[in-house]
């Protein structure tokens, strides 16, 4: 094989109330080119700030682990990166690049591992599995742990829904939205966090979008972020006067996800951006259907 071409999807996490279990794929992709080589190397094209291009490239890193998991030699690659994936916003850029090394090398490996074995070596690369589930699996995902590691469940989107994303123009680092979270929450958090995950997952199941204005509320994470995240809360309710079911912070943040019917998502991202402005935080808001794939791969001659 002279040539692997893969293409990941954006994903944003938690959708409220799920922490680090729920997340859904985005059309936003990461594109990555694979040929042997007589070292590693990773060339990054377009907008490649801060994205390591030896060792420390997470493409790399996973593909590195799945030869190890299966103790097996994997050849080194020239990989060719590039991403339409925004970094450092809460849309799974470094999951993307996750989930598609463990594919290639699965792969050029000759398919040793099952979907739920590279699940696994993904999540332990990424440290959870929320976001490495939606990129391997596309649509909406559930990803649930267990002792001999996590397994997904796929579900798809209302297709008379979509997505509604607002991308600030500063990042935050994952690990900087990781530390604001307490060491401990109350059993009423967990319980209030309980009901409204399971009330969204019935929502999203049967297209009840007044049952996601209800659900898509969290206290396990999107309060001690809000601080992280200049104008959440005017984002989120700017999204909802404008006619969203419900809105919430994208994974870790700063990019805010919203879920509105598809004639009144033009309206509702025109108010996110409008209120993301009045609230010193610009940033621009776009409309986007659910992917249904997870990484996608081919083959060149």
């Amino acid at each position: 094989m002279s040539e692997l071409r893969l293409r990941a999807p954006a994903t944003s996490a938690n959708l409220g109330p799920g922490f680090d279990s729920f997340a859904l794929a985005l059309p936003l992709l990461a594109e990555f080119e694979v040929r042997p080589a007589r070292a590693w190397a990773v060339t990054v094209e377009g907008d490649g700030d801060g994205i390591p291009t030896g060792d420390e490239n997470l493409f790399v890193v996973s593909a590195r682990a799945v030869a190890r998991a299966e103790k097996a030699h994997l050849p080194p690659q020239h990989v060719v990166q590039r991403s339409a994936i925004p970094g450092g916003r809460g849309l799974g850029s470094s999951a993307a690049a996750i989930a598609a090394g463990a594919v290639a090398a699965n792969v050029l490996l000759g398919e040793p591992c099952d979907r739920r074995t590279l699940l696994r070596i993904a999540a332990e690369v990424e440290g959870h599995a929320d976001n490495v589930a939606a990129a391997l699996y596309g649509g909406v995902t559930v990803a649930i742990p267990t002792a001999d590691g996590p397994i997904a469940t796929r579900f798809a989107f209302p297709r008379a829904w979509r997505v509604c994303i607002f991308v600030p123009h500063r990042k935050l680092a994952t690990k900087d939205a990781r530390a604001a979270l307490p060491a401990q929450v109350s059993r009423a958090d967990a319980v209030f966090n309980l009901a409204h995950a399971s009330a969204l997952l019935a929502a999203i199941l049967r297209a009840d979008g007044a049952l996601v204005s209800l659900a898509m509320a969290d206290r396990l994470h999107e309060p001690a972020r809000a601080k992280l995240v200049p104008g959440l809360d005017d984002v989120i309710a700017g999204a909802r006067s404008a006619g969203a079911f419900g809105a919430a912070l994208s994974g870790a943040g700063p990019a805010v996800l919203a879920f509105a019917p598809t004639r009144l998502a033009p309206r509702v991202v025109a108010a996110m951006e409008e209120a993301a402005d009045a609230a010193g935080s610009s940033g621009r808001a776009r409309v986007l259907r659910v992917r249904a794939a997870g990484v996608q791969i081919r083959s060149a001659p």
